[in-house]
This record gives C-alpha cells, structure tokens and sequence, in this order.
C-alpha cells in the first residue's frame, strides 16, 4: 500500500492536490566598487525612477548579522559558494563577477551530526540608511538565486529608524516548491522617512536547513503614476493545463489573472484580453478599477474550446485605459499547445530537469507520476515515457495508473507490460509501455500515471512547471526513510496514449501473435501458443519483477504456423513474472503468475 502524505488542497482544484514541500535529504542539481546612495529629499524626478541602486561590489556597504544559533551570510563570488554546482546553481544576475551575497543552509545538513543542524536566524543589512523622506511608498527590486527545501524562508524587511526595529517584513519566496523567480520586486510603506534600510533575512526555525538564497544588484524605484502587475496567471482546465490534447478529451479552457494596482495614479478599465494568434477567438474580462496596493482576480469569458485538431497559440495584454509606465511586470507567454488523436501530455517538451534518486545520501529509486483529467470515456492502451541520462541497460521499468483517490488505497488501477532497456536508450529516448489490456477511464476521474524501475540509476526528463500538487515522486523521501508521493514542481514527461492499435492483443499486421499462458497462475508447468505469419528466428527469456533473467532459450530459425512453448517454472518462486517472446524484430511481453 502506498500512503500519500496530503500537504492540503491545490486550490480546491484537484482531489489529489498537495503542497507541503517533502522533509527529505538534499537533492543535487542535474548539471544544468562604491555606490554613491541617490539622497532623493530635494531631487527632482520623474515618478518611477530610480531612487537607489547596489551591486554589492563594495563589502562595506553591508552588514552581516546573525543572534548566533547557526550560520551566516556571506559577500562573495560564485567561487566561495560552498556546496554549488553539486546541490544548486550560482545566481546569474547582471553583475554576478563582481560579488553578491549569499546564505548557505545545505552545509549544515550535510556536516550534520557533526556538528548537528540548529535553528538558523541571519541576515545582510545596508549599513547606511538612505533618504528617502520624499517618498510614501517605494518598489524594492533585486535578483537572486533560491532553491527552496524544508522550512527555510525568505524576508525581505525595512526599518524606517536607522535599523533599530524592523517593521515590514515580506517572504519573497512564499509558496515555491523548487526554485524562485530570478527578479523580485516588492513595494514597501517608507512613509517619507530619511533613515531607511532594507535587510534580506534567512529564517529556518525547524532544524531541517534548506538548500541557499543569493541576491544581488537591488535597486529602489519612486512609484510610477501608471502601473497595473500581473501577479499570477492561470490557463487551463480544472486546475491543469495540457500541451498535448486529444481531441475527444477537449474541453473548456479558462483564463485568469491576478492583478495589483502599483502605481499613484487609480488605473481605470483594467482588463485581460486573450486571443487565438491566426483564429477568431478573442475573449476579454470584466472591467475593473485598482487603487494602488488593491488586487482583482481577472477572468476571462467566454472560455476557448478547441474543436479540430492542430496546432493553437494563444496571446495575452492587459488592457487599461491609461499608457503602463512599467509593462514589463503585466507580461504572460503566449500559451501554446496541440489536439491531436491519441497522445495526452501535460509537459510541454522543452526540457528543463529530470527525475532520479541518484542525489540523496543513500541513491533511492523514486517513481515519477502526473496527475491527468479525463473529460470523456476512454481506454487507455499505453504510456509514453522519455528517459534521462541516467538508466541503465537491460532493466525492466513499467508504467502504472492510479485512480487519484485511491492511491493510498489498495495501489495502481493497472500495469503496462514491462520494457527492457537497451544501450540505445540514450537521454531523451521516448518509449512506449503498453498495457496487456486496455484500461477504461471514466469521464470526470482524476488519474496518476507513473514510470517505475526496481534500480536507483533511472530517470525520467521533466519540461516545463507543474501546477501546485499535480505532478509527484514516489520513494523513501520522507523523514528517517518514510515512503510516500511528494510533490515535485517540474512536469515529469510521462504521457497518456490511447492509439487503439496498441492494445489488440494480437494485432493482424503483425508477424507474431502470442496467446496468454495457459494455466495461469500455474505451479510448475505453462504452455504458451504463439503464430508466426512467416518463417522467422525465435527465441524467448523469462524475467522476474526484479529484471533478473530466470530463463532464456534460443528457438532458432522457426516456419511460419502454429506453435507452442513450455516453461518449466519448478525452480521459480511465487510471484509474478514476464514472458519475452521475440521473432525476428517483432517482440511481445506477456504476463505469467507463479503460485506453488
């Protein structure tokens, strides 16, 4: 039985939603100056400029700072960076050469016992306060680098009296799962004070140290008079979006947006616009009104329902009656995808990642899974799988289906025939798993499909990012070993198939068709019929769920007609085993039980 360790509901969206991040060892990464501060009281601007701006080339312009339980945040270059590439990336902001700051937990998970991971508390603070007494509110901007993991967080706080008391704090990473967003930028009361400072604070209170967070190059901006941000986006169906799509699984595609008035000014007629590039389809929201710091939820009606297959595109703008002064932060990426006939998929082929156990302190096998809706009947034949750069050859691997709310229940709906790896299964090989039978699905279900390996040295690519709780990893990644599904931010590329060929048993254009085991379950002894519509080489092995062979026997050159095999299966244990029949370049997996 597998348990499902619930992180609470994406949203309301899915039944299998959850988003606590998994408390678990640390996971490698795959191997991907003085500044003069602007003293703005009796300078005149245009709104929106720039007030103040840093680069952390000059060491003395921060302070360090910590209340002494562990760790502390250092100005460096990528050099000094303790732990990266191996367990995160070095920042890549516009002044990266000439220093940046930095706070490392992973060391002290990794050098834990010894001594043992503590609660962390430490931060970098400007060292000199800035005025900016002409200023009610300001836009605090800056680059950075985090990975996220357990309990750490983020602050971004200002105290408005020389850094005596600290009264705004933001956690600028709220709610990442993975890796936060490269540019920040974030709005603070400064009420026209002349002695501000702005301090970035790592904070980990449950002794479960996270990976690192690096900022550099801030730069403080006066508001503009014009200014709505996009805040969040949201295209798809019940809380997922497709980038491959049956055309009988489509369905109504929503589009949504979460807006913030930033700028002086009242932004009147604020709207969301989304069009079909080269289609007729054009949708817009209500109208809305957003005094600075107000926010909406923008939807837009009517919803776009694909109905021909090929390939669509859709784009976005923000619509507001007066000219944006900073357009760059109401920006979303045209959302592009395809209908075709058979193949479902939620990533979106651009590789980004993979999916292994090979980083933790002890190599684990993990099983990547994503969450699907299906919108009418259908029966599934196979799952499509795209390997990384770790596999290894001759091992088996299967594909599996779980009703969504029954994972933790009596386990998979059903299992493909297994595939056996071969050395031309390079990175970004994509195979097939089929079922021996086809599964039926049921309109308005919520399924997982998965890729599984008995081996640690196994992977499966990931592109694009997931909605929150709707794609998974299966293993021992919970605390002391515990096992169960967490959520993993890349969308693992494990698709649906229902190509209605792939699940005739014995398929009339092919050379060979092969019957099911006859007893089965058997004890000792089972025949297996099979037909050859021409002379052909034969042969076959036995393998166990393992992928160790049991038996393997070469036929050699055999006519056309019927046939039949047995195995002896006195020296085999309970269990269940495959069946691998090959005949020239035809090959075909049947499932055996064995109960003694």
């Amino acid at each position: 039985m597998k348990k499902i360790y619930v992180m609470a509901a994406f949203l309301g969206a899915t039944s299998f939603a959850f988003n606590q991040k998994a408390m678990n060892s640390p996971l490698p990464t795959k191997a991907q100056n003085s500044k003069a501060i602007a003293q703005t009281g009796n300078v005149e601007k245009a709104l929106g400029a720039s007030l103040y701006t840093n680069d952390f080339s000059t060491v003395t312009d921060w302070t360090v700072g910590t209340d002494e339980i562990q760790g502390s945040w250092v100005l460096g270059v990528a050099a000094d960076l303790p732990n990266a590439p191996q367990y995160y990336a070095a920042i890549n902001s516009t002044t990266k050469a000439n220093g940046f700051a930095f706070f490392e937990g992973v060391q002290h998970l990794l050098n834990d016992p010894n001594p043992p991971v503590a609660n962390q508390n430490a931060w970098v603070e400007m060292t000199t306060s800035i005025d900016l007494s002409g200023e009610s509110f300001v836009t605090f901007t800056f680059q950075q680098r985090y990975r996220s993991f357990n309990s750490d967080i983020t602050y971004v706080e200002v105290s408005l009296d020389g850094g005596v008391t600290w009264e705004q704090e933001i956690d600028v990473n709220d709610g990442v799962i993975e890796a936060g967003a490269p540019n920040i930028s974030v709005d603070f009361a400064v009420n026209n004070s002349s002695t501000v400072k702005f301090r970035f604070r790592w904070n980990s209170m449950s002794a479960n140290a996270g990976y690192a967070w690096q900022v550099d190059d801030v730069e403080i901006f006066a508001l503009s008079d014009n200014d709505v941000e996009i805040t969040a986006n949201y295209k798809g169906t019940d809380g997922m979006y497709y980038h491959q799509i049956p055309l009988a699984q489509a369905s109504p595609i929503a589009f949504e947006a979460d807006v913030k008035g930033k700028g002086i000014a009242a932004q009147t007629n604020v709207k969301l616009q989304v069009s079909q590039v080269g289609g007729a389809y054009v949708g817009t929201s209500q109208a809305v009104s957003l005094d600075y710091g107000i926010a909406d939820t923008l939807k837009v009606t009517p919803p776009f329902t694909p109905n021909a297959i090929g390939a669509y595109e859709m784009e976005f703008e923000l619509l507001n009656d007066a000219t944006d002064d900073m357009p760059t932060n109401n920006m979303i990426a045209n959302y592009e995808f395809e209908v075709g006939q058979n193949i479902y998929a939620r990533d979106n082929g651009i590789v980004n990642s993979q999916v292994d156990g090979l980083g933790y302190s002890t190599p684990l096998t993990v099983e990547p899974g994503v969450l699907y809706k299906v919108f009418a009947d259908a029966e599934l034949t196979a799952i499509n799988v795209t390997f990384g750069d770790a596999l290894d050859n001759g091992i088996q691997v299967f594909g599996k289906i779980y009703l969504a709310t029954d994972v933790i229940g009596p386990g998979e709906i059903a299992e493909t025939l297994p595939y056996v790896t071969t050395a031309a299964d390079v990175e970004g090989t994509e195979v097939t798993l089929i079922f021996e039978t086809p599964v039926q699905l049921t309109a308005g279900q919520e399924y997982v499909i998965s890729a599984k390996a008995f081996e640690v040295n196994f992977s499966v690519l990931c592109a694009g990012e997931s909605p929150l709780g709707t794609a998974f990893k299966f293993g021992a990644l919970g605390a002391g070993g515990t096992e169960g599904w967490f959520v993993q931010p890349f969308t693992p590329m494990i698709r649906m198939n229902f190509d209605p060929s792939l699940g005739v048993e014995n398929n009339e254009l092919s050379n060979l068709n092969v019957s099911a085991n006859f007893p089965n379950p058997f004890a000792n002894e089972t025949t297996v019929q099979f037909n050859l519509k021409e002379a052909s080489t034969v042969s076959y092995k036995v393998i166990d769920m393992t992928g160790k062979v049991m038996t393997e026997v070469s036929e050699g050159n055999t006519m056309a007609g019927d046939h039949q095999i047995t195995i002896d299966g006195t020296s085999f244990a309970n269990g269940v085993y495959y069946l691998n029949i090959t005949a020239g370049e035809t090959s075909v997996t049947r499932k055996m039980i064995v109960n003694k």
